[in-house]
């Protein structure tokens, strides 16, 4: 009985056509990877936008999601220097409007998006808040507008209309 096992020649076949495959196979993945990002980022920031205007309507008073550039702190603050995908904050705006005072309760906290993600938006600089009856307002004080949301070159827009409704729209970072 002779020994049995793989020659050489064909040890390297194999692994030649491993690599081949492989290269084949890693950069879809990393398509499928940002595609996933973009897909939680948006899915998280419409799920707080939906949360601040139901819960404005609710409590029949003003809720702001604002951007904050330190989501994990004890007392988290909204930050105008901070940058979206940094984390954001949802809370009950007695005070101040778009700063979180002694007196305002907060209802969510995000933590930070991936550092690829980039998140800008027009009207809603700094803030957005929804009044009593749902709609919402920006920190230009304008109520419609845009939040731009790219990953990889890959965009997806979380369009709020004058009367505050969420809807996604797609485009080209």
């Amino acid at each position: 009985m002779g020994w049995r096992g793989f020659t050489l020649v064909e040890l390297l076949i194999v692994l030649a056509v491993g690599s081949i495959l492989l290269a084949i196979a890693v950069p879809g993945y990393g398509f499928l990877v940002n595609n996933n990002r973009l897909a939680t980022v948006t899915n998280d920031l419409v799920t707080v936008l939906h949360l601040a205007r139901s819960e404005a309507i609710r409590r029949g008073v003003r809720v702001t999601v604002c951007k904050t550039g330190n989501p994990g702190a004890v007392t988290p603050t909204c930050d105008v220097a901070a940058e979206w995908h940094e984390g954001w904050l949802v809370f009950v705006d007695a005070g101040m409007r778009g700063m979180i005072d002694a007196d305002d309760l907060l209802l969510r906290v995000q933590e930070a998006a991936h550092p690829d993600t980039k998140i800008t938006s027009r009207n809603y600089d700094d803030y957005i808040s929804y009044l009593p009856n749902g709609r919402s307002q920006g920190s230009s004080g304008l109520a419609n507008g845009r939040i731009k949301i790219c990953v990889a070159g890959t965009r997806r827009d979380i369009v709020i209309n004058i009367t505050g409704r969420p809807r996604l729209d797609s485009g080209v970072c």
